[in-house]
């Protein structure tokens, strides 16, 4: 392929990328619950067990200590808060702020202990969860069970607008067993819900700043990870410095580190050859094989659970009808872009589903085969449902600038205008595109498509299909495509609520393939997720998918080798 690196660089990545998948492969196979496709393995963690934690043994050396990095960010959060942390950019940032319950192990991706040093599901609907003591948050205070159930509730306020509140939806109560022990009763089974600690759902704040300030701590966190914040320019940086009370050991190894926002991909990557960023993330697509043979820059790139999709508004406007979206859906070369777009560091997409995770389809188990390109096809369909004129309609279509959103609106625009519909593509800003899908819960005032990317927050389908076609999920939920379909809303709550293996993955496949057949948007590719480092930084293991990128404090374990 033109510009493949040839150098060792490359072929460091691809053994570290093939890891990757193998530890994903495992995870899926792992979970109780059985969101792998095709293992029977059990749970080596099963939550019927005692899960414990010692906590880190301060083995590192001081040498490690001190200094600062500057990692450049994709685009600019729109607060700090943990409850509505929940996209690509801002999540970079804020797990650095705030510690959850629980974490990912890496690479091999296993739930352990973080803020909670060991937990246990009593039966399928109560989990316990025993508290570290000692720990403080960056204000001086201690961390209790009144802190943790605070924290949860805060996410589920009306007021917190937090598209993350879906996933505590089957819980009934936060019960306060002692200052260190919190019992959580669920009102129904929830197959996921033992993920949900290790998310920023949950992630936790002293519960008399939770009291005073309430959602107005997203714009001063105050929170217990290895970093605390400073001082925030909005559109400029963020800055923040260590938590020298941390509760794992000696780390950060940081004395400080500044979040600059770089919207501009070259010149992040610049930057970072320069040695005026230490990191990035989210690096455009076309510009990896030249990074990959910097020599002073590491790139780590993961096959991940996220995909790049186009999001039609099936509540206003011409994509109400399921017919025009099948339509449209056959005249959009997805592989094409695909090959264009990211090329070996992707892989082409049937549904939201990527290879590997239970309820994945293909072609064949489709009604519309997955509507390969077929323009001639979507003419006769858009004739049929009465659009004959030239053009045809016109329609909006929003996107952020990142090469994994924005290129292939341009391209749908290019492959819709060739079947009569006239595109107009609206490219914004990071912050104004997450206010515009969460933020704007009229659909007659949202844009006709947007181009959207999710990535799941669990190695299982729960964190895909649920939050995004249940139809009780619409914004500042994450049904943004305001898809709503009764057969559909009754498999996802069999699925979630029913722990056999096999009966989960049937039901998460016949909605599945139920949603793609609306048509209620057009998948894409799943893209590689990607971080950057200059080699002057080490520390960072982060060679898993997306879902334990987005949740990871990275930056806790990394230091300055020179």
């Amino acid at each position: 392929m033109e510009n493949r690196p040839n150098d060792d660089t490359y072929r460091r990545r691809k053994i570290l990328k093939a890891a990757s998948v193998a530890a994903g492969s495992a995870a899926l196979a792992g979970c109780s619950g059985g969101d792998s496709s095709t293992s029977n393995s059990t749970d080596s963690s099963s939550d019927s067990e005692s899960n414990t934690d010692s906590g880190s043994d301060g083995g590192s050396s001081d040498s490690r200590h001190g200094g600062s990095m500057t990692f450049a960010l994709g685009g600019s959060p729109t607060n700090l808060s943990y409850w509505q942390s929940y996209d690509t950019v801002t999540n970079n940032l804020t797990t650095q702020i705030w510690d959850s319950l629980l974490e990912y192990s890496e690479p091999d991706m296993e739930l352990q202990p973080a803020l909670a040093e060991s937990w246990e599901a009593e039966d399928d609907t109560t989990y316990v969860y025993e508290l570290r003591e000692g720990v403080t948050f960056h204000d001086g205070s201690e961390m209790t069970a009144e802190d943790v159930i605070a924290s949860a509730e805060l996410t589920l306020r009306d007021e917190a607008r937090s598209p993350l509140a879906w996933m505590f939806g089957a819980v009934d109560n936060f019960e306060r067993i002692d200052d260190y022990t919190v019992q959580v009763n669920m009102s129904e089974v929830d197959a996921s819900f033992k993920y949900v600690p290790a998310t920023t759902a949950w992630s936790v704040a002293p519960a008399s700043l939770i009291e005073e300030r309430g959602i107005d701590l997203a714009q001063d966190p105050v929170g217990a990870g290895p970093f605390q914040f400073e001082e925030w320019q909005s559109g400029n940086y963020v800055r923040l410095s260590r938590h020298d009370d941390y509760w794992d050991g000696d780390l950060p190894y940081l004395d400080e580190a500044t979040f600059q926002i770089v919207p501009n991909g070259t010149s992040r990557i610049t930057g970072l050859q320069n040695g005026n960023y230490g990191g990035t993330n989210d690096i455009p697509i076309d510009q990896l094989s030249v990074l990959d043979s910097i020599d002073n820059v590491e790139l780590y790139t993961a096959t991940s659970y996220q995909t790049s999709h186009l999001a039609f508004n099936c509540m206003e406007g011409p994509f109400s009808d399921p017919n025009v979206r099948r339509a449209a859906s056959y005249a959009i070369d997805t592989q094409a872009i695909t090959d264009s777009v990211v090329g070996e560091y992707g892989s082409h997409a049937i549904s939201m589903l990527p290879e590997g995770m239970m309820g994945h389809v293909t072609p064949e188990d489709l009604e519309y085969d997955g509507f390969p390109y077929d323009p001639e096809r979507a003419r006769t369909m858009l004739d049929e449902a009465g659009h004959t004129g030239s053009p045809r309609f016109e329609a909006t279509l929003m996107t952020p600038t990142d090469t994994v959103r924005q290129r292939p609106a341009i391209a749908i625009q290019e492959y819709l205008s060739e079947v009569g519909i006239d595109v107009s593509v609206s490219e914004v800003s990071q912050s104004t595109y997450v206010d515009t899908i969460w933020g704007e819960e009229d659909f007659s005032e949202r844009p006709d498509m947007q181009m959207t990317l999710w990535a799941s927050d669990y190695p299982s389908p729960d964190a895909i299909i649920r939050p995004l076609f249940d139809s009780e999920q619409l914004p500042p939920s994450n049904n943004w495509f305001g898809y709503q379909n009764e057969e559909v809303d009754e498999l996802l709550q069999q699925f979630k609520t029913t722990l056999d293996t096999d009966e989960r993955a049937e039901y998460a496949t016949q909605a599945n393939q139920m949603v793609v057949d609306d048509a209620p948007g057009v998948w894409i590719f799943h893209p590689d997720t990607t971080k950057a480092f200059n080699t002057k930084f080490e520390g960072y293991d982060g060679q898993v998918p997306a879902f334990v990128t987005y949740f990871t404090t990275f930056l806790r374990d990394m230091y300055i080798s020179e």
